[in-house]
């Protein structure tokens, strides 16, 4: 993908100890689960052996595998501000840059009774690579780059 958004910085990869072995994050995690600090230590290293961890100047990504023979790739993503705000664009480079960009992505509403929120994250779950979600999106690319603010309902910002 060539048109990179103006204020976008390709996402680097960490060490697991550098995400979610500090200190604020050990105590969180036994606090939120009722368990002591060496049991949140532990259970956040079992996490950590199965994913990979990516970051960029907004954005943090847990990077693992689920799903039948863990062939779908999960992505959990959250702002590293903590803020709960969603940029399609922004989730599109994220699945482009870890992913690839001909895999497929999507964003699961689930029932109420299989919710998970515990925080300001955001998950995709994309396919296995030449897997696509058939009869759903459309067949063609389509993309605006200029700025339009004259028509209600067709706005588009700059990248």
């Amino acid at each position: 993908m060539t048109d990179i958004p103006r204020h976008w910085k390709p996402l680097k990869q960490l060490a697991p100890h550098e995400m979610y072995r500090r200190r604020e994050v050990v105590e969180e995690t036994a606090k939120h689960y009722g368990i002591n600090m060496d049991e949140a230590a532990a259970m956040l290293d079992r996490e950590a052996a199965s994913c990979t961890y990516w970051v960029n100047n907004l954005y943090q990504v847990e990077m693992g595998q689920c799903g039948p023979d863990n062939a779908i790739t999960h992505l959990n993503i959250r702002r590293r501000d903590g803020a709960a705000i969603f940029d399609w664009r922004h989730m599109q480079r994220i699945k482009t840059e870890l992913c690839g960009p001909e895999r497929e992505g999507f964003q699961l509403f689930p029932a109420e009774s299989r919710v998970v929120d515990t925080s300001n994250k955001y998950h995709i779950f994309v396919w296995p690579e030449g897997v696509r979600m058939e009869g759903i999106g459309w067949q063609s690319r389509d993309v605006q780059y200029d700025e339009r603010k004259d028509v209600p309902g067709l706005r588009q910002r700059a990248l």
